[in-house]
C-alpha cells in the first residue's frame, strides 16, 4: 500500500507539471525463498534499486535544472536511506538467529510494534 501512494505521488506531481507519463509493467517478484534471512535480502535488493532509480531521475533533472523535481524527490531519497539501513539491522538481526534461538521470534515482535506505531495503533 505504501509504495502505491508513492506511485500515486508521482502520477500526481507529474500531472501537475504536465510531465508525460509512460507506466510499465513490473516484473513478478520472487516468491519462494531458502530462509528467511533470503526474504530480507531480497527486500533489500529491491529497495536498492528503488533508490538507484530515483537516483537516475535526479541526475537527470540536475542536468536539465528542474530543481522543483529535485525538491520533490527528496523526501523519496530520505525515505529509501532509511529503508535500506532498517533492512540492513533487520538482515544482521536474523543472520544471527542460528547464534540466538528465539530472536525471529522477537524480531517479528519489534516490527510489529513498529508498524502498528506507523499506522497509529497503541
Amino acid at each position: 500500500e505504501e509504495e502505491r501512494g508513492h506511485a500515486l505521488q508521482f502520477i500526481e506531481f507529474a500531472n501537475k507539471r504536465n510531465i508525460p507519463i509512460k507506466l510499465q509493467g513490473l516484473d513478478v517478484p520472487t516468491s519462494t525463498w531458502e530462509s528467511p534471512e533470503d526474504v530480507w535480502r531480497d527486500i533489500l535488493e529491491l529497495e536498492r534499486a528503488n533508490t538507484s532509480s530515483l537516483l537516475k531521475v535526479a541526475e537527470a533533472a540536475n542536468q536539465c535544472q528542474d530543481y522543483a523535481v529535485l525538491a520533490f524527490l527528496n523526501p523519496f531519497h530520505m525515505e529509501q536511506v532509511n529503508a535500506e539501513s532498517t533492512i540492513s539491522t533487520i538482515i544482521a538481526k536474523v543472520a544471527d538467529e542460528n547464534k540466538t534461538p528465539g530472536l525471529l521470534r522477537q524480531l517479528d515482535h519489534e516490527l510489529g510494534l513498529e508498524a502498528g506505531q506507523e499506522a497509529g495503533i497503541n
